[in-house]
């Protein structure tokens, strides 16, 4: 009777995310795609699934997640030799509340480190910043620039969303301080991380 009781409850339980499926992230299969020699040498892509990866945007520079209760992750990273580069990053964790946290974690980090400097770079000064975005059950645009010599030397976009108990973010350095660039992938992502069990 335990037994029949116990799988039962099992039957009714809501299934949860352990992994994320292949090619699941929109960069991905152009991620995996095989580069020729010449190609390999003007760009590349690293895909990393590990849950210790620091968040894309990560203005306090954590080396390791600070966030806790990850169940799933995945890192697409992307360099040309422009040089340029851009990242999608999807983190899936054991609640919704859970992924609220680390969108507010992020938030805080952001104007507590709003004018961290580089130590080893003691000429380049860095200022965060932050704007209204929409897209999940809840988004903020957030980047940088740093500036050496009174110029502006580099500009970082990127947009950070929650859907559910997932968290995405998209990150580039092409263009001006511009989030709603990006808005269009996160709601694409937005949408697409319902069709995970437990998610949303």
């Amino acid at each position: 009777m335990i037994n029949v009781t116990l799988s039962f409850l099992l039957v009714l339980s809501p299934a949860t995310v352990t992994e994320v499926p292949k090619n699941f992230l929109l960069t991905e299969r152009d991620a995996r795609r095989h580069l020729d020699p010449h190609q390999a040498d003007e760009q590349g892509y690293k895909i990393s699934d590990k849950l210790t990866e620091p968040l894309e945007l990560n203005p306090c520079g954590h080396r390791r997640a600070v966030d806790r209760d990850r169940v799933a992750a995945r890192t697409i990273t992307h360099w040309t030799s422009a040089p340029s580069g851009s990242s999608e990053q999807l983190v899936i964790y054991k609640t919704p509340r859970a992924a609220h946290s680390a969108l507010t974690r992020l938030r805080a980090d952001v104007k507590r480190c709003a004018r961290k400097g580089d130590p080893s770079e003691p000429r380049l000064k860095i200022q965060w910043r932050t704007s209204k975005a929409k897209a999940g059950d809840e988004a903020i645009g957030m980047g940088y620039q740093t500036w050496q010599d009174g110029s502006v030397n580099q500009t970082i976009t990127g947009i950070a969303a929650r859907r559910g108990s997932a968290l995405m973010i998209y990150t580039t350095d092409e263009g001006m301080h511009e989030p709603g660039r990006l808005t269009k992938d996160a709601r694409k992502m937005a949408a697409k991380v319902c069709k995970l069990p437990g998610v949303c």
